[in-house]
């Protein structure tokens, strides 16, 4: 009979060993801690891009009840909207909306928020429960809002298109508190928030997608869709208010200007018409000088889906004994160039109208990632001070096996956090045209995806008639609406 007599020193690193499989396993299965997001949600996005129905009650089901609740919800949302059952994306956008309310009115220092954060310290960012980025937040209400225009809800749109605007402003005042908490762990934990040479230099190759975006809290796609729901309320000075933010962001947009002029004139704003007669002359040279029996196409165009972020990790050398090695990764985005591919509308082969950007959702991201790169480092080094002392207590106890085992846990636990809402669309574009009223036929066409979708549309008198498109792959999905 084998005699065993169980020794914690002896043991020590087959224990470390044991644990860390165990929690890489689990981590794996259940969340993205391990398992970096945009692996999972990869499969389901090229289902859309190859036009495959996905079942909305089985699609990320499993994942609802994991930290990363939110995200899963939002992506589970906008992918019902694409496929045209807003019963269900309203549904799961309402249960994120909550998911984030409780999220955010939860105690600075909770069982559940102390938690995470310890993880966060012992494993990686991925611990911590995913909130929302401010840009994700103010699309969540802004597709929520589509699903009310869908439903013919003008009222309810106008509701969460309010919403969607107050989100733009608490933003900058939620990520100035972050900054702040970030600075005060740095100090409480003694180190120092100084970036290493590497992350500076992979972030700087950033500067100049994010360049584009004035801010990652505001977007012209969502102070546009508000102006035109306030037009269709009969708010018409609501509505030049956020054509002017709109055009503040996207200034090179000639719908946008074509509107802020006209309401400019139509409001009797004298200064406000001259001003923007000054800037955009050409526009005015446009401008029909009665369209009082014309109805409007509104065209919005969301192209593909939003780029996703990347891991960069860096090995660090622990002095020690003997050889022994900590990590640190941080998350990038490795956008080479950015261009915009209009969509063409036609109608018998003859040009109606092409679109025009007017939110880059890739800028956003960029921006919002380079915004919390302070926090992120911050967080990054002192995990891998935490780390380095599990390791020396690992070697303490148990030698060259447990140095090692430290080293492979702490190398291989640390992962970047490559989470963020990657349905989204890359960029948006829109189109909007006068038509007279009646029956048409349109053609849409992408020249470089080679997307073509046919569209009828039976153009009312007198009125807005918005034709909502999304592009995945070479795949055009389409709603008239309302």
């Amino acid at each position: 009979m084998w005699k065993y007599k169980f020794g914690l020193r002896q043991h020590l690193p087959y224990i470390v060993l044991s644990f860390c499989v165990l929690l890489l396993l689990c981590g794996c299965a259940s969340t993205s801690t391990f398992s970096s997001y945009t692996s999972q949600l990869n499969p389901t996005i090229q289902n859309l891009r190859e036009n495959k129905t996905l079942d909305l009650k089985k699609e990320l089901a499993n994942k609802v009840n994991s930290s990363d609740k939110i995200l899963y919800l939002m992506e589970r949302g906008r992918i019902a909207q694409i496929q045209g059952d807003f019963d269900t994306s309203k549904s799961n956008f309402e249960a994120a909306i909550q998911a984030i309310k409780e999220s955010d009115e939860k105690a600075v220092v909770s069982a559940s928020g102390a938690a995470a954060q310890t993880s966060a310290v012992m494993v990686n960012d991925n611990a911590i429960p995913y909130k929302g980025d401010g840009y994700e937040r103010v699309m969540l209400y802004h597709f929520q809002a589509m699903n009310y225009l869908a439903k013919n809800d003008i009222e309810g749109t106008g509701v969460e298109v309010r919403r969607a605007n107050a989100e733009q402003e608490e933003a900058l005042k939620r990520h100035e508190k972050e900054i702040e908490q970030a600075k005060d762990s740095a100090r409480q934990n003694r180190v120092s928030d100084s970036t290493p040479d590497a992350v500076t230099n992979a972030y700087m190759n950033m500067d100049r997608i994010s360049g584009k975006a004035k801010n990652s809290f505001q977007n012209a796609y969502s102070f546009y869709l508000s102006g035109i729901v306030y037009e269709m309320l009969g708010q018409p000075n609501d509505a030049y208010i956020d054509y002017k933010k709109a055009i503040e962001i996207f200034p090179d947009n000639t719908y946008l200007q074509k509107d802020v002029i006209r309401l400019a004139k139509q409001l009797n704003m004298r200064d406000d018409f001259d001003h923007f007669k000054f800037l955009y002359p050409k526009v005015i040279e446009t401008l029909p000088k009665n369209n009082a029996n014309n109805s409007e196409l509104i065209l919005f165009f969301e192209d593909d889906f939003v780029a996703q972020k990347q891991q960069i990790k860096i090995p660090i050398p622990i002095s020690t004994q003997t050889v022994n090695l900590t990590a640190v990764a941080f998350p990038i985005y490795n956008i080479k160039n950015v261009t915009f591919s209009p969509i063409v509308l036609s109608e018998k082969g003859n040009l109606q109208g092409v679109t025009e950007p007017i939110c880059d959702v890739n800028a956003l991201a960029v921006k919002s990632l380079k915004e919390k790169v302070p926090a992120i480092v911050i967080r990054c080094l002192i995990r891998s001070c935490a780390k380095a002392a599990v390791a020396k207590v690992a070697e303490d106890k148990g030698g060259l096996i447990g140095s090692l085992c430290a080293s492979a846990y702490n190398i291989f636990s640390e992962n970047a956090d490559l989470r963020s809402w990657v349905t989204l669309p890359a960029d948006v574009q829109i189109m909007r045209i006068s038509l007279p009223a009646g029956e048409h036929d349109f053609s849409l066409a992408q020249k470089d995806s080679g997307a073509s979708c046919n569209i009828k549309v039976n153009v009312k008198e007198n009125s807005k008639n918005i034709i909502r498109v999304v592009r995945a792959g070479n795949k055009l999905y389409y709603r008239v609406m309302p």
